[in-house]
């Protein structure tokens, strides 16, 4: 199926945020929105393109700039220093992912009673504290590899999006101790989760350029297949 990129430009607090939606060429009335939500490098092409494979599967897909002006990182040692202001401000995070969510209503033949929210990595992280704020419009998020650490905001405690994580076994970024944690506190705030782990999987399994065992980030095929189809019909159901 063709599909149609579209840039777009929204503001979360003071900062510019240029992202880029995916729709089917042809559309016939509204289709569900997934917000997909990239990575600590940024709104690159891999992410582009698997924006653009959502919507081939009949969604439109908003590929969200978290890092605001559009900005892409390719050297690891802007990892951490990417990273720290979000983790030691998680609202800010949050700001981020509900400005994409207001910004979601301006697309073109968007249905805004079907939205969900996929993330890799750090974005994992992001559409985990979207689900966390309880935010109505969200139905379902999809976190691929992504941190499951809890935040400190003011979160509800019951929570109605539906939550699917896919996790590698062998993440050496998200220990034992931090899978358990998260079950716990999915559980107790009655959320319907689930979570998928992969044996022999360590972290960054999507992403094919990932080669770096000493980190713990390798790709892994099986694990990006199998846990692409698990998104698609968590989306079929939810959405």
């Amino acid at each position: 199926m063709a599909t149609t990129a579209t840039p777009i430009e929204y503001s979360a607090g003071n900062i510019l945020c240029k992202g880029v939606y995916f729709t089917p060429t042809q559309v016939n009335g509204s289709l569900p929105v997934i917000l997909v939500a990239p990575a600590w490098d940024g709104l690159n092409q891999e992410v582009r393109d698997k924006a653009a494979k959502l919507a081939d599967a009949g969604y439109i897909a908003f590929a969200i700039d978290l890092l605001g002006e559009g900005k892409t990182m390719t050297d690891m040692a802007d990892l951490m220093p990417t990273l720290t202001p979000f983790f030691e401000n998680r609202g800010m995070l949050l700001e981020r992912m509900l400005a994409a969510v207001t910004t979601a209503s301006k697309i073109p033949s968007a249905d805004l009673s079907r939205i969900g929210a996929i993330g890799y990595c750090f974005g994992g992280t992001a559409v985990l504290d979207l689900a966390r704020a309880g935010s109505d419009p969200i139905k379902g998020v999809v976190s691929f590899h992504g941190g499951l650490e809890g935040n400190m905001l003011d979160n509800p405690t019951t929570l109605s999006t539906k939550v699917l994580v896919l996790h590698g076994e062998d993440d050496p970024l998200v220990p034992p101790e931090q899978v358990a944690a998260f079950k716990a506190e999915m559980t107790e705030k009655q959320v319907d989760w689930q979570l998928h782990a992969y044996g022999h999987t360590m972290h960054a399994f999507t992403r094919p350029e990932a080669n770096d065992p000493a980190f713990g980030a390798v790709y892994n095929l099986s694990a990006d297949d199998r846990s692409w189809q698990a998104m698609l019909n968590f989306f079929e159901e939810v959405l």
